[in-house]
């Protein structure tokens, strides 16, 4: 019974679409020149406020800009926000992400984006958490359909399980088909090499000609009826012919040849953070052994828990 891998399969077909769309729908400075006016305005002003207030090493200042940015309501802000904010300076990312969950409850999508992006890419645990913790504050609809594109996509196993750990941390259950799926995988490694070492030998054979040099000939000939009294006589002629030195070369060159040849297994790799967000979850714990959570995802208690839901689709035009 393979029927669990058609709507798995329909699921990450449908997210590769919904992601591409979501990446269409984030606004482009230069759409127009009003919006790229706008754009351009918004990121001065941000950039002079961090200037000003953020860089001096004075919580008072630090404290007033920040209330500066939190005044900003306009949504063309994020974007610049993300550009000057997002970097090296962890407390600067923390801010970053108080004005991203501001600007996702005012409804902007590129705000609800860039804080699931947060939770999966910073480095700092404590800033993954507290977007994680935004995104669950969020009113409406769930911000997580970045999360699950990670969970179903991305090739860096640490992204997937830390996509995971954060579905799991805001009980996302439409996310347990997903990671069934990633729970284990089967990855190409390179485990060792071998180094073969050969020797070559080339047998060359050739002839090497010098250029060509002429040499005249004297050639005398008996012709009839040239002599006299009409008798036979004799013909001088001048021929020139090329002289070519050809010499043989003979050698045989030895050269030695070294190869690294790697040695690649495919290796069946387990996730432990996406079955502690399986547990976390479900509730159920049935380990490493896929078939058996396969199993269980096609119970009625399965059903009952697992939301039926299909990610929205924008329409091609």
């Amino acid at each position: 019974m393979r029927q669990w891998l058609l709507p798995i399969a329909a699921l990450v077909a449908v997210l590769t679409v919904n992601r591409a769309a979501l990446a269409a729908e984030e606004p482009t400075p230069a759409k127009t020149a009003a919006e790229d006016s706008a754009y351009t305005e918004r990121l001065k002003e941000v950039r002079l406020i961090e200037i000003k207030y953020l860089r001096a090493n004075d919580e008072k200042l630090f404290q007033a800009g920040r209330e500066k940015l939190l005044a900003i309501e306009d949504p063309a802000v994020v974007k610049p926000l993300v550009q000057v904010l997002y970097g090296d300076n962890v407390r600067y990312r923390g801010l970053l992400l108080e004005l991203l969950a501001a600007h996702a409850n005012r409804g902007s999508k590129l705000a609800r984006a860039y804080l699931q992006e947060a939770a999966v890419g910073d480095n700092s645990g404590s800033n993954r958490q507290r977007a994680v913790t935004n995104l669950k504050g969020l009113s409406g609809e769930p911000a997580t359909d970045r999360l699950m594109a990670h969970v179903a996509q991305d090739k860096v196993p640490v992204l997937r399980d830390r996509a995971a750990t954060a579905l799991a941390s805001m009980d996302e259950k439409r996310a347990i088909w997903l990671l069934v799926e990633q729970l284990v995988t089967e990855e190409t490694r390179v485990t060792g090499g071998e180094i073969r070492d050969a020797q070559v030998a080339l047998d060359i054979r050739t002839q090497q000609c010098d250029a060509p040099t002429f040499r005249t000939y004297q050639i005398t000939a008996a012709v009839g009826g040239g002599g006299i009294g009409g008798g036979p006589g004799v013909a001088q002629f001048t021929l020139e012919l090329p002289q070519v030195a050809v010499a043989d070369v003979a050698t045989t060159i030895a050269m030695g040849d070294r190869r690294i040849m790697p040695t690649v297994q495919r290796l069946q790799i387990q996730h432990p953070e996406i079955l502690a967000a399986l547990k976390t979850l479900t509730g159920k714990d049935f380990g490493y052994n896929q078939p058996a959570w396969q199993l269980w995802l096609q119970s009625p208690e399965a059903a009952k828990l697992v939301p039926n839901w299909q990610p929205f689709v924008v329409p091609q035009k």
